[in-house]
């Protein structure tokens, strides 16, 4: 997982040596969005079946990826730039 992270990140740094942009931040719309996706996923896992775990925030939410790994490949394959802010 962190080798694929690592290649997400290189490309959007490759944005910022390519001087296509100068600063890169989520919108707070994708964030929110992304956010609510996965507090509802997180919600059908293991980890949300009413123990206390140090995988749980202090809402009860699940912190962990609550997708498989197989959308976890897809989703750092590349960038939505649009989930973005370049300036």
């Amino acid at each position: 997982m962190a080798e694929l992270q690592l290649g997400y990140v290189m490309k959007l740094l490759e944005l910022l040596r390519t001087r296509r942009c100068r600063e890169i931040n989520p919108s707070a719309e994708a964030t929110a969005r992304f956010e609510a996706e996965r507090s509802e996923a997180a919600q059908h896992t293991i980890w949300a079946s009413g123990c206390r775990s140090w995988y749980l925030d202090d809402r009860g939410v699940p912190m962990s990826w609550p997708w498989t790994f197989d959308r976890f490949r897809e989703e750092m394959s590349a960038p939505k730039l649009e989930a973005f802010e370049l300036r």
